[in-house]
């Protein structure tokens, strides 16, 4: 028998992690958003973080890699070849390990640095989100993780883009009537 062994873990339903129609930063209006978020990069302000469960490497764009003014010459060596949606292929400039802080969530994580036109000023994978115990939602734009048995929500940015980057295919999902809910 070649099967992995699977390991029952005990859930506790104080911990389980649900969404609900009151999570819903839309409402229920059906949209097309990414799900972006904010943080904290290196203790600086860093918007459209993209929470991507599709994507195997953590990105982080040349331009915000300066925008933290820091330098190439900070990165350890990297031989990874990153794949593009049209099997494009761009080598990783290197790697580079940060501090991440998202509401009350601090994490580390490793990037890949690729001189690359991105509509995110940085995207965190699966690897990372498992790492992390998190649960994203695209269609109630937030993320969900356990901290210290309590259940926590990061809500995904409302306004990501400037008037100024509306040639982003992405924004035009937030420049429509689409707006957060009350709550």
């Amino acid at each position: 028998n070649n099967l992995p062994k699977v390991e029952n873990h005990h859930v506790d339903n104080d911990s389980m992690m649900v969404f609900t129609d009151e999570d819903l930063l839309l409402g229920s209006k059906p949209h097309n958003r990414p799900l972006f978020v904010a943080g904290y990069v290196q203790e600086q302000k860093i918007n459209r973080i993209l929470i991507d469960g599709g994507s195997a490497v953590n990105i982080l764009p040349l331009r915000t890699l300066k925008e933290l003014i820091m330098t190439t010459e900070e990165l350890g060596n990297s031989r990874l070849m990153i794949q593009g949606f049209n099997q494009g292929g761009q080598r990783a400039l290197g790697i580079i390990r940060l501090r991440l802080l998202m509401e009350d969530m601090e994490s580390t994580a490793m990037f890949h640095v690729i001189d690359a036109k991105t509509s995110y000023n940085m995207l965190l994978c699966r690897p990372w989100l498992h790492e992390n115990g998190v649960v994203p939602s695209t269609w109630h734009q937030c993320f969900k993780y356990c901290k210290n048995g309590v259940v926590k929500t990061v809500l995904g940015d409302d306004k990501p883009f400037t008037e100024t980057e509306t040639h982003f295919a992405d924004a035009k999902y937030y420049f429509n009537d689409a707006k957060p809910v009350e709550k």
